[in-house]
């Protein structure tokens, strides 16, 4: 009985002992891949000093400059460019100065200024003025906001 008895404390010690060693040993479940690390975005150009950058440039370094653009960035850079280029000293000043001011908004509220442009646009002729001298456009955008706003109805005079 003795034997037996030495036989279970045997039993006993070997699996206390054996026990919490397999509950270390035990791998810990595999984390999920890891994704690679997205490359940060490349900050948006100051568009004012892009544009100025750009007809600066011989028109053969333009062509592979913009040839290196995705093709809606290029589509507006060349409107953009073919506009500038067309317009006075003058006009080529203010349109940086406004290219400028828009790109110091939040981009909420660049896409706020370009939508009321936008939908001021899509008006008749006649309600055009009405909309730039509004209420609408008061309450909801800042003085800047509001010019920048008109700035895009050049030809249209407000009393």
């Amino acid at each position: 009985m003795k034997a037996g008895l030495s036989i279970a404390v045997a039993l006993m010690f070997v699996c206390g002992v054996v026990s919490p060693l397999s509950a270390q040993t035990k791998k810990a479940p595999a984390a999920a891949p890891r994704k690679p690390p997205t490359p940060p975005k490349r900050p948006q150009q100051n568009p004012a000093k892009e544009l100025d950058r750009f007809a600066k440039m011989p028109p053969e370094q333009q062509q592979k400059e913009l040839a290196k653009l995705p093709a809606a960035r290029r589509a507006v850079m060349e409107q953009r460019l073919d506009r500038y280029q067309k317009s006075t000293p003058e006009q080529q000043e203010k349109f940086k100065q406004r290219l400028e001011a828009m790109y110091n908004l939040p981009k909420d509220r660049q896409n706020a200024v370009r939508e009321k442009i936008q939908q001021i646009r899509a008006l008749p002729p006649a309600e055009r003025k009405k909309a730039l001298a509004g209420e609408d456009l008061k309450q909801n955008f800042s003085p800047d906001e509001q010019q920048l706003v008109r700035d895009g109805f050049p030809n249209m005079k407000l009393d």
